[in-house]
Order: structure tokens, then sequence, then C-alpha cells
């Protein structure tokens, strides 16, 4: 039978026989799987060493009689005398030893039931003997979980950077399949990690700032077997493989029994320590800790962006960094458009040629015709010296065209990264992409010049305006220029990327 149905049976807690096991007395035999299997003597015997601890006798006296060092007759006087000498609220317990003397019973055949209905109090109130004679549990829901979330950051962080550096994903901007590959492989790298660390240290980063520990119930190291049985039922019954509405569900179940002190499915042969020192440093720790994941986090998706093509690349190579950059940022549309622009069958981003042209990318849909004019796309230009891309611009003009002009902000932005990023110089930790980004858009997106260098590379826009004024596009949430009606509208734009001349002096001497 199960440990449930004998601490139904016997009246004791799953610690208490835990620990009667551990001193000895007990011996149940292991089914395949591993797990215990309780007999009716293994109740029995647990009936027999509840009696005996609520009428005070001591557990090296029923380790003695257990192992035939002595007999019950012979024990009994002794521990009756000592009884004697205590107060009144041991006046039942005399009287249990003393029936139990005068029937000449023996320790192995007597009927501990029979004597247990005789105490005054119920069968459900446990002895204070038994609360002394058991594993300790350890409770401490919050503790438990939030060391879990740490470590449960730290795989799921693990999976993210083979993500982002080897496949170049946006890992905050995932499809929904993408979060479900991420679940599963998240799982996998717990399945595969935790174990080793139970196996060769007892805990884990995240148990180790709650100051929380694991063996077996010998004190031992758990082997990896028992630490990977223990870490899928965690997984499983725990966090319930991480399905949504279901993990929540378990998760509060899991709560809910770990605060009333019930045994958890994980732990049955297993014992979970807590040392409760130091816990200010702990949780000061914890928390630094939880920042330091976040920061690697963000790094970990700046790195995403970072190109596959870097040192002194070709414009065929830019071409590739370009393409790639605008996947990552998902930036779908025409870049001559509004942002969100939306029309019936959609719309896809055009693809960047080594000559500076744009293509339909296969497979997409294209928008050929809108309500509106808008500006085109402008080509690329590509400057080299001897093969290598030192410089990329492109402009734009327009006088006295009824047209609209959309922001240039994404297309400055990916023409400048796509170069940046790709030097062997560039820093990302001094200037994560995003950043980069942004702020080359908050200026863009209002046309208004800038300039700045980043990892030997000059950013240079120029914008001269008049005659128009700033709208709302129509079916998008962002502004355009559009035309005054009866003025004279005149619009020109230049935008350089390129290596100042120190740097393409260095690159030249190698």
């Amino acid at each position: 039978m199960k440990i449930k149905e004998v601490e139904e049976l016997s009246g004791m807690t799953r610690a208490n026989i835990r620990f009667y096991e551990k001193e000895g007395l007990l011996s149940p035999q292991r089914n395949s799987n591993g797990y215990r299997d309780y007999t009716e003597e293994d109740v029995e015997t647990l009936k027999r060493i509840r009696l005996l601890r609520s009428i005070h006798i001591s557990l090296e006296d029923i380790k003695a009689l257990n192992e035939n060092v002595c007999q019950l007759t012979e024990l009994l006087p002794v521990h009756l005398m000592k009884l004697k000498e205590k107060s009144q609220d041991l006046e039942q317990s005399g009287s249990i030893c003393e029936q139990l003397y005068s029937a000449q019973e023996s320790y192995h055949s007597f009927d501990p039931q029979h004597y247990l209905d005789m105490l005054n109090h119920s069968s459900l109130e446990v002895p204070p003997e038994l609360k002394e004679d058991s594993v300790p549990k350890v409770t401490a829901p919050w503790r438990r979980y939030f060391a879990r979330v740490i470590d449960g950051s730290i795989y799921g962080l693990l999976w993210d950077a083979v993500l982002a550096c080897f496949f170049h994903v946006n890992i905050m901007e995932m499809s929904w399949l993408g979060w479900i590959v991420e679940l599963i492989m998240t799982a996998c790298i717990l399945l595969l990690i935790e174990p080793t660390l139970l196996s060769c240290f007892g805990t884990t980063p995240g148990k180790v700032l709650f100051g929380l520990r694991v063996s077996a119930e010998s004190g031992a190291r758990l082997t990896w077997r028992e630490a990977f049985q223990r870490t899928w039922i965690v997984l499983g019954k725990g966090f319930g493989f991480h399905i949504p509405v279901y993990r929540l569900i378990r998760e509060y179940k899991s709560y809910r029994d770990c605060k009333a002190g019930e045994g958890l499915e994980w732990e049955e042969e297993n014992v979970l320590w807590l040392d409760r020192r130091y816990a200010p440093a702990k949780a000061i720790g914890a928390a630094l800790l939880m920042l330091l994941l976040t920061g690697a986090t963000f790094y970990i998706w700046q790195a995403g962006a970072v190109p596959q093509n870097r040192g002194n690349i070709t414009a065929a190579q830019y071409a590739e960094n370009f393409n790639e950059m605008q996947i990552f940022y998902q930036t779908d549309r025409q870049l001559n458009l509004p942002e969100f622009y939306l029309i019936p069958g959609g719309d896809s981003s055009l693809r960047l040629t080594d000559s500076g042209t744009w293509e339909k990318r296969n497979g997409g849909t294209y928008i050929v015709d809108t309500a509106n004019t808008y500006a085109a796309l402008p080509q690329l230009h590509f400057e080299e010296t001897d093969g290598v891309l030192t410089g990329v611009s492109f402009s734009a003009e327009y006088k006295n065209e009824n047209i609209e002009i959309a922001s240039y902000g994404d297309l400055m932005a990916l023409t400048a990264l796509s170069f940046i990023c790709a030097q062997d110089s560039y820093n990302l930790t001094a200037a994560p992409p995003s950043l980069l980004y942004r702020r080359i858009k908050e200026s863009a997106d209002t046309f208004q010049n800038f300039t700045f260098s980043e990892a030997g590379i000059t950013v240079e826009a120029a914008f001269q305006c008049c005659g128009y004024e700033f709208r709302q596009a129509q079916y998008s949430s962002s502004e355009v220029l559009v035309p005054v009606y009866g003025e004279e509208p005149y619009f020109q734009m230049e935008y350089r990327v390129y290596k100042s001349g120190d740097e393409i002096a260095i690159n030249n001497e190698f």
C-alpha cells in the first residue's frame, strides 16, 4: 500500500513514518518504479510505536524491543516506576502500562489498537512524542516559489541566448508558435540541468539564495535518476507542464498543500531542508540576481539584432544585414508607407538587393495602389573602396508634387544599424541597437536634421521642407507630411551613413 493509506491507518504523519524508517524500525519493500510498498505488518508496527511513544516510552527503548535486546515484560516495570514519579498528567499512561504488564504482552504480538482505544484523547490527536519523532517539514511556500522563479528564469535565458545569438530571433516579439517552442525547450533544459545540479550540489542557484537544499532521506545526495524523477514530477504536478490555465491550477494546489504542511508528490523520496540564517542578505542577493537576469535578458535580446556579416563587408553582405534586421524589427511594410498601414489583403516589406534597389519577397502580398499617393521608396547608393563598403546614402526631392511623405525613420534606422552594428569596433553594451534605432527615429519621424557617430561610422540627415503640414495618415496612427492647398510644396532630404577618413585608412592597412 502507498504511504497515504499508511498515514490514515496508523494515525501518523508522513514525517513520522519517514523518521522511523530512518531509525531502522520500519523497512518497507520497494516496487518496480522505486516507490515504497507498505504492508499490513508495517501498519501494525507503526501502531505499536504510536502506542508506546504515547505512553512515554523512549525511542531508544523501542529500538531495543524491536531488536530483541530486551523484552516488554522486562522494560515495563522500570518504565512504570518512572511514570509513577511524574505528575498527574501521566496517570493515563500508567494505567495503560499496568494493563500491558498484567496481560504479559509481547512487543511483537500485542494488539495496539485495543490499548489506543483506551486513551482518553482522540486517536486523531498527535502525542507530543510523535511530534518529536519526525523528519522536519519545510513549508515556506513563497521562498520555494521565488527560488523556482529564479531557476526558471535562468533556464529560459539559456534558450533565449541560443535563439538570439545563433538564429537572430527577436525574443521579445515571438509568435505564439515561438512561445510554445520556448516553453518546451525551457522544460527540456530544466530536465537536463536541474537533476545534475541536485545530484552534484544538492541545490540550485535559486534554492541557494533562499537557503533551500534537497537530499535523500539518509542525508546523502540524490542520485541523478532520483533527482530527475523529482524534477519531472515538479514539472508535471507543480507547473502542469506549463499548459495555460492548468498551470495556474497546479500552482495554486501546490501552494495550498505546502502552506498546510501536507506532503508534495515530488518529495515522496527526498527531504527539503531550510537554512534560515542570513535571511536578509539572501533576500538582497535574490533581488540583485533578478536585476542581473533582467539586464542579461535585455542584452541577449539586443544581441539578436547584431548582423551575421561583420568587419569589412561588401554591398551584398550589407544588403543581407539590412534584410535580416528588417525581419528582426518586424517592419513588415513597404518603408515609404506610414506605420501600421491597414488595407484589405495586407502588406509586406520589400527586400533590398545588392544594387540598392527593392524587390518583392516570395510569398508576400503587396500594396500596388493606395487611396493616397506617397513618395516613392528611394534607392540606396553604395560607396565602395576595393570592394569594401565604405558608405551608404539615399536622397529624395519633390517640388510642386501632390504627394504625401511618410516618415523615413525606419528606413534611416535600418540603413544605419546594418552598417554600424557590422563594425568590429561596435560595442553592444555601450550602444544597444534598439536605443540607436529609437534615437534615429525620434529625429527622422519629425523630419529634423541630425548627425552622430558610433563605432567609426558617421550618420548625417538633412531635411528641407516648405508648403507642407503634419497630418495623421489615413488608415494609420502615424503622421505624414501633406501639401498645403494653395502653396508650392517643396521637400528635399539627404541621408548618408559612412566611415570616417581615419577609419577607411585603418581598414586599408589590413
